[in-house]
């Protein structure tokens, strides 16, 4: 567990030593950069709380992928929705409200449907314990790697400056 904070300490400091590019012409490769990294730190930190062998990787980790890709779609398929409705909220009709909220509740029960299918896929493969702990892992992941960037951010003063009240 140690080399799992470790290896988040160093991607977050490698981070704050990118210089911020919000805002600029580069902006895109920089954050396309940052989300590799934690792309890279989400894959070494999976593989090690499963404990996967070579070989359970090299099955797993296809499945795996294509399942992310799948809920990706979905999910922004479901941040359109959630979108339209939000900013047009005071010009569709009703049964355009209701249609988008429908659809929004189909997205939202393939996304299910999709993490029922590949739970299953997953655990032929590499059994249904480890399957059923990377339920958690995702979560527990985006919590610690929120954690350091939050201690990061405290400890060198970086944080962002509230506007609430002005």
């Amino acid at each position: 567990m140690n080399t799992i904070v470790k290896s988040i300490a160093a991607l977050t400091l490698v981070l704050f030593m990118v210089p911020s590019s919000f805002g600029q012409e580069g902006k895109r490769p920089a954050a396309k950069e940052k989300k590799e990294k934690i792309e890279a730190l989400k894959i070494s930190f999976i593989t090690t709380e499963l404990a996967l062998t070579t070989e359970e990787a090299e099955k797993f980790w296809p499945i795996y992928n294509e399942l992310e890709t799948k809920i990706k779609a979905e999910k922004k398929t479901q941040r359109a929705l959630e979108k339209d409705l939000r900013e047009n909220h005071a010009t569709l009709t009703d049964t355009e409200k209701k249609t988008k909220v429908l659809a929004l509740f189909d997205a939202e029960q393939k996304e299910i449907a999709l993490k029922r299918e590949y739970y299953s896929k997953i655990g032929d493969k590499i059994g249904y314990s480890k399957s059923t702990k990377l339920l958690s892992l995702e979560q527990k992941f985006k919590r610690e790697l929120m954690s350091q960037l939050n201690k990061d951010r405290k400890g060198s003063g970086d944080r962002p400056q509230s506007t609430q009240g002005k």
